[in-house]
C-alpha cells in the first residue's frame, strides 16, 4: 500500500467520526453546510492545527462582549519603578551569598556572624517583591523574558540553602541571640517568597509575557446560553468561512486535490447513512466539484 492510499485511509477515517457526529435530525442541506469544514480538517493536518485557535479566537472575541474584563490594560510602571527591581533581584542574591562558600573556599561571612545581616537582606528583599509584584507583570523587563514567577521559586531554593548553612552551625548558634534572630528572618523570608511564587504565577498565568502586560482571559469558555445563540452560530459560521476560504487559496495543488476527494467522500456517506436522496446526491457533488464553496 503506497504512502496515498495510507493517508487516504486516514482521511476517511476521520469523515467517517466527523459524519456519525452530525445529527441526525439536520436536513440534508444543513449537513451539506458542514462539508467543506469537515473536509478540510480531515484532508489538511495544517489547518486542523489552526482550528481550535481560530474557534478559541470567535469565542474570547464574544466573551468580551458580554463579559467584558476588568483592568485589562497594562499598569504604568516608571524608571525608578524597574530600578526598584534590579535592586531587590540583587539583593535577593546578595543575602545568601554573604555566607555562601564561594571559589576561594571561604564566605565573606560565617554563617554565625552572617545570619543576621543576611536575614535582613532577605526580608528587605522580600518586602521589595511584595511591593513591587502588582505591577511585575507590567514591567517591561517581565515582558522582554525575566522576572517571571519562577524567578521567586529559584530565590526561594538558594534562600533555603543559606538557611541549611546556618542550621548547620548547631549549638554555637545558643550564644548568639542576634544570630537566632536572623535564622528566623531566613525561614520567614525563605517560606514568604514561597507564597509569594505562588501568587506570581496566578499574575503571569492572568498576563503573560507575550501578552504586552495586557490580562488575557483564562479560559475561553463561552456561557451555554451564548454558545448556543442565533447570533453567535452565525458569527462562527462567518468566521470559519473566511478562514477555510483563505487556507484554500495558500494551499498547494496536492491539498487542493486530497480536499476535493474527501469532500467527495463525505457527500457518499451522507447519502449512505440516508441523509441525501439520490437526487440531492448528484446535485451535491456537481456542487463540490465546481469549488462554488471555495470561492
Amino acid at each position: 500500500m503506497s504512502e496515498r492510499d495510507l493517508s487516504t485511509d486516514g482521511v476517511n477515517v476521520e469523515l467517517a467520526a466527523a459524519i456519525r457526529r452530525v445529527p441526525s435530525t439536520l436536513s440534508a442541506e444543513e449537513a451539506l453546510a458542514g462539508v467543506p469544514l469537515m473536509a478540510l480538517l480531515a484532508s489538511h493536518a495544517d489547518a486542523a492545527k489552526g482550528y481550535p485557535t481560530i474557534v478559541s479566537t470567535v469565542e474570547r472575541a464574544e466573551l468580551d462582549l458580554v463579559q467584558p474584563l476588568r483592568d485589562v490594560a497594562p499598569k504604568k510602571t516608571s524608571k525608578a519603578y524597574r530600578w526598584w527591581s534590579v535592586i531587590a533581584l540583587v539583593l535577593s542574591l546578595i543575602a545568601p551569598a554573604l555566607i555562601m562558600t564561594g571559589r576561594t573556599g571561604s564566605s565573606a561571612l560565617d554563617p554565625v556572624s552572617g545570619a543576621l545581616p543576611s536575614g535582613l537582606a532577605m526580608a528587605v528583599a522580600l518586602g521589595l517583591f511584595v511591593w513591587l509584584e502588582p505591577k511585575r507583570t507590567s514591567n517591561p523587563l517581565y515582558r522582554s523574558g525575566n522576572f517571571g514567577a519562577p524567578m521567586f521559586v529559584l530565590i526561594t531554593v538558594i534562600w533555603a540553602i543559606g538557611v541549611s548553612i546556618v542550621l548547620r552551625s548547631g549549638e554555637e548558634l545558643q550564644f548568639h541571640p542576634e544570630a537566632v534572630f536572623g535564622l528566623v528572618l531566613q525561614i520567614v523570608a525563605t517560606i514568604g517568597c514561597l507564597v509569594l511564587a505562588v501568587f506570581a504565577f496566578r499574575h503571569d498565568r492572568e498576563r503573560p509575557e507575550w501578552a504586552g502586560g495586557r490580562k488575557v482571559r483564562g479560559s475561553s469558555a463561552l456561557p451555554p446560553e451564548v454558545a448556543e445563540s442565533p447570533e453567535y452560530r452565525a458569527k462562527l459560521e462567518q468566521r470559519l468561512t473566511e478562514w477555510r476560504r483563505h487556507v484554500y487559496r495558500l494551499s498547494t495543488a496536492d491539498e487542493r486535490a486530497a480536499l476535493l476527494d474527501a469532500e467527495l467522500e463525505a457527500v457518499r456517506l451522507l447519502a449512505d447513512r440516508g441523509t441525501l436522496t439520490a437526487a440531492q446526491f448528484d446535485e451535491a457533488q456537481q456542487r463540490v466539484r465546481s469549488r462554488e464553496d471555495w470561492r
